[in-house]
């Protein structure tokens, strides 16, 4: 007979404490600190630095936006991985889980007025519920830019080109960028004139490049000789030889869309020769991406290492219409945390997070005219730290071992401790060395000796 449950509290004995998670963080996100986090910040502002050179302005969307923003406005994956809640008022809200859309939103709204194009850049967190897997958190880091106001081939080659200097910048040396047009793809759809079930059967067949979807296809689909050719041919239009890869679709076109499709791919193929860069790009037509909004262009970066994009990006010239006036738009985002794995696997480094040391540890004996010499290092780029223990004096030897200690254990390649007249500089990995005297006049000695973030992370005991 079954039991009916108690509707009284659980009364909580000390043999039985109530189920907690204080300490604890939920799957899918996580915490950095020591080399991860300043290997991140390094990242973020290595890519931000590259985006200001070629003109591209910061911004930062909110974390959390209301979740119409979103609606309508991405794929249906996208909308399906979305977190939503409920503000206080009963609005409900999205954290933001893409960051084209709410640079989108932000010139749709209040700069669609400002003088064009306009170039924006970004870094921050993303958020999506979706299977954890290397590289990949349900929160993560995004760096890329956007160019609104541009629609010319000129415009998708700046962002292509910027792309590959990213990734270099990023310590990447072996990947390549897998370019498409999605208008091609539109176009060959307009002309076969297919129902909602065989659009779909035809773009899985084509986004999966199964060869036994794709047959399943052409088997139930009534087509034309012409369209049926154009079909089979389209997973084969792929290779690094762009303008061979041109030439043979365009004997495929069926209308003038795909025309147009492939005059775009011909004159941002003519920019990335012309940026030095056409040898990082690989050219596929059957490249589609899912995100809902693209018009045009369309591109993934791949690297060796992963066997996942660690970035995308492309076209999306109907975007901006949705919040304000039409604007053509092309933009790029990369993945921080999959960059970070793909040249931790390339450069076959596994080290664990450590602290970072500072370049000098400094006794100041409660001197004024040290801790302004100390200012005047930390100005120049040094990272010196404070010792907190107390007035240093040498031992019966004449040596600091106590600071010496110190120094290793905060992992500063050096130590100095205020005479009154300079310092006595100290070599912590080398006992043996002579401490080096060094008059408060002539500080400036100390940073030559010692490179600014030259410090090693420290190891751990």
């Amino acid at each position: 007979m079954p039991t009916t449950p108690s509707l009284r509290p659980t009364v909580h004995t000390p043999s039985s404490p109530p189920f907690t998670r204080q300490g604890e963080i939920p799957r899918g996100v996580a915490d950095y600190f020591w080399t991860e986090a300043y290997t991140r910040r390094q990242l973020e502002g290595t890519l931000l630095r590259l985006f200001r050179t070629w003109g591209y302005q910061d911004v930062i969307p909110p974390m959390f936006e209301y979740a119409d923003t979103f609606q309508g406005r991405s794929g249906r994956e996208l909308q399906t991985e979305m977190y939503r809640f409920l503000d206080r008022d009963g609005s409900t809200l999205a954290l933001r889980a893409d960051m084209t859309i709410p640079v989108a939103r932000l010139v749709g709204v209040r700069l669609h007025d400002r003088p064009m194009p306009q170039r924006h850049c970004y870094a921050g967190s993303v958020f999506r519920y979706t299977e954890l897997q290397a590289g990949r958190q349900r929160e993560f880091g995004q760096a890329g830019c956007e160019l609104i106001g541009a629609g010319a081939p000129e415009a998708d080659a700046e962002i292509i080109a910027l792309t590959v200097r990213a990734l270099a910048a990023a310590g990447l040396r072996d990947f390549r960028i897998v370019v498409g047009q999605i208008q091609y793809f539109h176009g060959l759809l307009q002309d076969l004139n297919l129902d909602a079930i065989q659009t779909a059967r035809l773009q899985q067949a084509i986004d999966r490049n199964s060869e036994a979807q794709l047959a399943e296809f052409l088997h139930t689909a009534a087509l034309a000789p012409a369209q049926r050719r154009a079909v089979e041919e389209l997973p084969h239009l792929s290779g690094s030889n762009a303008q061979a890869i041109i030439d043979r679709a365009d004997r495929h076109c069926l209308n003038s869309a795909m025309h147009g499709a492939l005059d775009n791919l011909r004159a941002v193929h003519a920019m990335l020769v012309a940026y030095g860069v056409d040898n990082a790009v690989y050219l596929d037509l059957a490249e589609i991406n899912n995100l809902g909004y693209y018009t045009g262009i369309t591109f993934e970066v791949l690297t060796h290492q992963l066997g996942f994009p660690v970035g995308s990006g492309g076209r999306y010239d109907n975007l901006l219409a949705t919040f304000g006036p039409s604007l053509p738009a092309v933009g790029v985002a990369l993945g921080l945390d999959r960059i970070l794995l793909a040249r931790q696997i390339q450069d076959q480094t596994q080290d664990p997070t450590r602290p970072i040391g500072p370049d000098l540890l400094v006794a100041p004996t409660n001197s004024a005219a040290c801790l302004q010499i100390v200012e005047q290092w930390r100005q120049a780029g040094l990272r010196v730290a404070v010792d907190l223990a107390g007035t240093e004096q040498p031992d019966d030897t004449g040596a600091y071992g106590d600071l010496r200690r110190r120094a290793q254990q905060a992992g500063a390649r050096f130590a100095a401790v205020w005479t009154g007249a300079g310092f006595d500089l100290i070599d912590s990995g080398d006992p043996l060395a002579q401490i080096q005297t060094i008059s408060a006049a002539a500080g400036g000695q100390v940073i030559a000796l010692i490179q600014p973030g030259g410090a090693q992370p420290v190891a751990m005991r």
